[in-house]
This record gives C-alpha cells, structure tokens and sequence, in this order.
C-alpha cells in the first residue's frame, strides 16, 4: 500500500526533556529546512489514543529516521535507564524487515553521546554505523545535514551556513512572539509543536533575516 507523503517523512526519537530540547530543536530545523517534514510521538495529544499505536503509525508513515539513543548511562545512583529510544529503534527495524517493499527501504541515523558508547550498553548495534553528538548542537546540524544529503539526496549547504539560518530564524521567530505579546523569556520556552509551526512558517516566507509586522 502506498503512504501518503512517506518519502518526505522523518520520525525524530528522541527525549522530550527540557535538557535534551537544544538537540531537538536543532533537529527539526534542520528537517524543515531540507524540505522534509518531521514527525514526533508528541505531536498529537488526544488523551483516550493509546501511545503506542500512535508511534506505530508514524513510524510506519516515514522513509527515514533519527534514533537519539543517547541517553543509554545512567547519570546518578539509583537514575533509570531511557528505554522508550531503544524500544521506538526496535519497532522501526521491524518495519525494515516486514515484506513489503515500501517500508524494506527505511533510512536510519542512530545517534549516541560519546563515540563506543552503544557498543557498551546495546551490542546488537555491532556493525551499525552510529553517530556521536556529545550533547552539541552543531554536531547535530552537521551529522544530520550529511545524513539527509547522502540518504535522502537532499540539496542542502554546509552545515556552517544552516547553523547561521537556524540563528537567523530564532532571531526571527523571538520578535515575531514578542509582536504577539510574549515576553523574550516566554519567546524561548513555546511548547515544541509551536515553535515547530514556526519554523515551517519562516521557510514558507522566504527565510525572511527581519520579522515585519
């Protein structure tokens, strides 16, 4: 059967922690940016929809995916360890596996924090080329940018010059909110599907450097 909209779709596991929130967004900006359209278990919120039917069906309806497993070691005494990323990767191999020949063509980027951790805490990865993010941003954008070139054959720049767009569109983003009433602080904490409709708001108008009432 074929899905609507699967070839430009990225499913984006990840944490939803205010921590991890830098990372994330750089992800998605960097998805929108390519043209691409990213797709998160907290995008719908309808609280008698179970969650796990939910992420089957986004993962089933997107062609490539980031893992973010990067929080595989526990920090403090007694801290639990994040299944939901492992678990989310399993469901999605499943999919590559299943014979059909759609979803036989899935793409992966796996990310862990520091380069040989996964090999430490999930060896069924041997093999599988993972990518290290050390909790940095522009390591993100970068890693990302060439996976959507060479998987997805994206026509992106240097990931220098996505860094300046991200920058520019925040700038952007910051006086838009503040035109609507928020205060700068309130400008930086909007909940993630708003700023994500932000985002898409910025590139529909060109990547504009100034917001004009």
């Amino acid at each position: 059967m074929e899905i609507e909209n699967y070839d430009q779709s990225v499913f984006i596991n990840c944490p939803f922690d205010s921590n991890f929130a830098p990372l994330l967004e750089a992800m998605l900006f960097c998805v929108v940016y390519a043209g691409f359209e990213p797709r998160l278990a907290s995008e719908r919120l309808e609280a008698g929809e179970s969650r796990l039917e939910k992420i089957i069906e986004i993962i089933s309806c997107c062609k490539y995916s980031v893992h973010d497993l990067s929080l595989c070691k526990a920090e403090a005494v007694g801290e639990f360890h994040r299944m939901n990323m492992p678990f989310e990767l399993g469901l999605d191999m499943g999919f590559r596996r299943a014979p059909d020949e759609q979803t036989n063509g899935k793409k992966f980027l796996i990310f862990e924090n520091e380069p040989y951790d996964l090999k430490r805490a999930l060896s069924d990865l041997a093999g599988a080329d993972v990518e290290f993010h050390r909790g940095n941003f522009e390591l993100v954008i970068k890693k990302l940018r060439n996976f959507l070139v060479v998987e997805a054959e994206a026509s992106l720049p240097g990931p220098t010059k996505i860094e300046t767009e991200y920058f520019t569109f925040l700038g952007w983003m910051t006086e838009k909110k503040i035109s609507e009433g928020h205060t700068e602080k309130e400008a930086t904490q909007l909940p993630t599907r708003e700023r994500l409709a932000e985002m898409k708001n910025w590139v529909v108008q060109g990547c504009p450097v100034d917001f004009n009432a």
